[in-house]
């Protein structure tokens, strides 16, 4: 075709790129080889080349086939590809930051309040109270800077990081500058809209210059998402110019303003005197009647008048115009950043290579029974639909979400393929949903599915938690529900266990009817809990049956059932009591032993790891019962363990500004795995990894029973902070729980290597 013309064309291999010829071409070159000179015959219609000439083309069929892009395969039969499905985030959640330094909240403001005229944020360094300015348009009502208040305090507080706080929000109010000029428009244009848009400029200059690109605007503005999302919090891009302050910049940016000829006198007045530096803060006087302007226009030899209804109306649309652009962030999200298309390939229908011999072979096709020939050709047939079948189940094995783990795959090894998907992952972002420590410590034996499902949710959530690593709880909120500070939920997602703030540990036990009784060394034997069995010869080997493993109910009424018979049953619940040791080592089957007592009667005993000995749990004469509750038993223990855990993250600084950049960490110890020190010792390293370096603390470890004040403490504490009025009760509240965190079982300073 001619170089002039661009429409589509199929190219023409070269002899060396052509797949088919090449399979050819080696296929004959190794028969001779190993046949040598055994076999001469290479003519066409020799049953071996013409099984060769089929399957190499069924081969270059299938080359075809998996030469797409990866994302095709991953689009599905709608035609939609969705990248989140397989953990691949879109630059606005991959490239946004969340707000650190006093720029950043300036940034903030800016882009999410539009009412803002100009606004100044400092910190204090040695407290880390934010102090926010803000200056209103000299247009708005009397009582808007409430609203606009209110607003500052949302914001803020809802980007908050640990162990900083919102002091106080100040309205300035700046000296006003009034606007006297002499100048010349040019044809056709209205005095009225040139006029306004003079005096938007003005603001605009006088307020920083502040720029609020929308994201139509990538395209256009020569930037890469990265760049347009540098230091940004949302998809929203706020510039923020360094400017001279000066009265030249400004008359430089007057002259460009649409409709303007030329300027025979421009300059800004306080007081009578003309200013030539702004750099103090300025805002500008708005005239609401045409004797209060302190403007001539001309427009050619006319002087021209001033409608001032329409230059109001005009002024306020060009100074909201860009600035309105973030109330609709929503509205434009995912605009410019060039979405990921995919095409829908299907390419699953295969028929076997049998089906394209010649007649003369006499092929049986679709039958059962098939000769030696044609059980040889279904060898290709199976291997290719294999490949085909991997390529369908692509998505499956790549994604992410729930909802795709329950799918039926025809790979043995799906959840060893998820797994390297999901360590490329971690990799990717920088992270380890499974650390090589809690791969260890697997004590509640979470099975490979469940594994990976613990890390799938942790990497559907992992751009969210990166970006906003140091957010603190939004205190202006008294519910928790999804009002937790990221440390927690980054703990709670990475070891699978209750990240709600509402979610109380201290009352689990007692929720169930269960008290948990911790051993005592001061304590006799006759006051010990469990009934230890002395009689040593019941231990022999030819008395005791190993507990086995049995399928138990999966859902939730099946679940209520067991467990009501468990406690009918087990004559160790009717004192509503349970030992530590049970408590933590029942969640292991092979901690249970069946005993014959005597002929015709079991009892049910677990081990003690932790005081030694063996615990009764019941007797009857139906060993096989006994076997079924042991495994209802260790279900509804582990059950309980997971549900008894959790972390709280409380900052003191918030009632107390002389205890800044100081963390105060309370966990539960009476579980399982939190009652291992070396599992004890990995949570504090893991905390110490996500939390700011900056920030110090200690972290409680504490019983049932002194959980159980904190918890309620600290909820009272989450409600007061809502409320400026209830600060000397924050303060008493917080007194009880430093008392109540001296009764720690063990006490870990965040910052020890030790």
């Amino acid at each position: 075709m001619g170089k002039g013309n661009n429409g589509p064309y199929i190219r023409q291999l070269a002899e060396n790129e052509n797949l088919y010829s090449y399979l050819q071409r080696q296929t004959l070159e190794e028969v001779h080889r190993l046949s040598g000179k055994v076999w001469t015959d290479f003519n066409a219609h020799d049953p071996g080349v013409t099984l060769a000439d089929i399957a190499n083309y069924a081969l270059t069929e299938m080359d075809y086939k998996l030469g797409f892009g990866t994302m095709d395969y991953l689009t599905g039969e709608d035609g939609i590809f969705e990248p989140e499905r397989f953990g691949l985030f879109p630059p606005e959640k991959v490239y946004t930051t969340a707000p650190v330094t006093p720029e950043d909240y300036r940034r903030l403001f800016f882009a999410r309040i539009p009412e803002l005229e100009n606004v100044w944020v400092e910190c204090n360094a040695a407290t880390g109270g934010y102090t926010v300015k803000i200056a209103l348009p000299p247009f708005e009502e009397e009582d808007n800077g409430k609203t606009v208040v209110k607003q500052v305090t949302k914001n803020y507080n809802s980007h908050r990081n640990l162990c900083e706080y919102l002091d106080k929000v100040i309205i300035v109010r700046s000296a006003e500058l009034e606007f006297h000029a002499e100048f010349e428009i040019e044809p056709g244009k209205d005095a009225s809209i040139v006029l306004a848009r003079l005096y938007g400029t003005i603001l605009h200059y006088l307020s920083g210059g502040v720029y609020i690109c929308a994201p139509e605007e990538l395209e256009t503005s020569g930037l890469s998402p990265e760049e347009w999302l540098e230091g940004a919090e949302g998809i929203v891009r706020v510039v923020i110019p360094m400017q001279k302050n000066t009265e030249y910049e400004l008359y430089k940016k007057l002259c460009q303003v649409e409709g303007i000829r030329s300027f025979s006198t421009c300059y800004l007045m306080k007081d009578g005197k003309p200013q030539t530096d702004f750099s103090e803060g300025f805002s500008l006087k708005i005239p609401c009647m045409e004797k209060e302007l302190k403007v001539r226009i001309r427009q050619g030899r006319s002087v021209m008048g001033v409608d001032m209804e329409k230059f109001t109306r005009y002024l306020k649309t060009f100074y909201y115009a860009q600035k309105r652009i973030s109330t609709n962030e929503s509205d434009v999200k995912g605009i410019g950043w060039g979405n990921m298309v995919g095409t829908y390939r299907n390419i699953f229908t295969y028929s076997p290579i049998a089906g394209e011999f010649p007649a003369c072979y006499r092929l049986s096709l679709g039958q059962e029974t098939h000769a030696s020939f044609e059980a040889y050709l279904k060898l290709y047939d199976r291997t290719i639909q294999q490949g085909l079948e991997e390529v369908k189940e692509l998505p499956n094995v790549l994604s992410i979400e729930e909802k795709d783990m329950g799918r039926h795959s025809s790979f043995r090894n799906i959840y060893a393929l998820k797994s390297r998907y999901l360590d490329f992952l971690d990799h990717l972002y920088g992270v380890e949903s499974q650390p090589e420590w809690l791969e260890e410590s697997n004590c509640y034996g979470e099975m490979e599915s469940e594994t990976i499902g613990r890390r799938m949710s942790f990497l559907r959530h992992v751009a969210y938690l990166i970006k906003n690593r140091a957010k603190a709880r939004d205190i202006t909120m008294s519910e928790g529900e999804h009002n937790a500070p990221i440390v927690k939920e980054w703990f709670c997602r990475l070891l699978g266990i209750n990240g709600n703030e509402e979610h109380t540990v201290g009352n689990v036990l007692p929720g169930h009817n269960l008290q948990l009784i911790e051993k005592k060394p001061d304590r006799p034997l006759a006051d010990r809990l469990d009934a230890l069995l002395i009689d040593e010869r019941m231990l022999e080997p030819e008395h005791v049956t190993a507990v086995t493993y049995e399928q138990l109910a999966t859902d939730e009424e099946g679940k209520r059932k067991e467990y009501s018979q468990l406690r009918a049953e087990l004559p160790i619940f009717n004192r509503n009591r349970i030992s530590g040791d049970l408590f933590r080592h029942g969640i292991s089957l092979g901690n249970y032993r069946i005993v014959e007592a005597k002929k015709g009667e079991y009892l049910l005993v677990v081990h003690n790891k932790e005081k030694g000995g063996w615990t009764n749990l019941g007797r009857t004469d139906n060993k096989k019962r006994l076997n079924t509750l042991a495994n209802i038993l260790r279900r509804y223990l582990l059950e309980l363990n997971r549900e008894c855990e959790t972390v709280y993250v409380l900052e003191p600084v918030l009632v107390r500004k002389t205890e800044p950049f100081r963390l105060l960490i309370v966990l539960p110890m009476w579980t399982l795995r939190f009652h291992s020190p070396r599992f004890r010792e990995m949570c504090r390293e893991l905390l110490r990894s996500i939390i700011p370096a900056h920030l110090a603390g200690r972290i409680y470890w504490m019983d049932e029973i002194s959980m159980q004040g904190f918890e309620h403490c600290y909820k009272l504490l989450m409600r007061a902070l809502t409320n400026n009025d209830l600060a000397d009760y924050s303060a008493q509240l917080l007194e009880v729980i430093y008392e109540l965190l001296g009764k720690a079982v063990e006490i870990q300073i965040l910052d020890d290597a030790n």
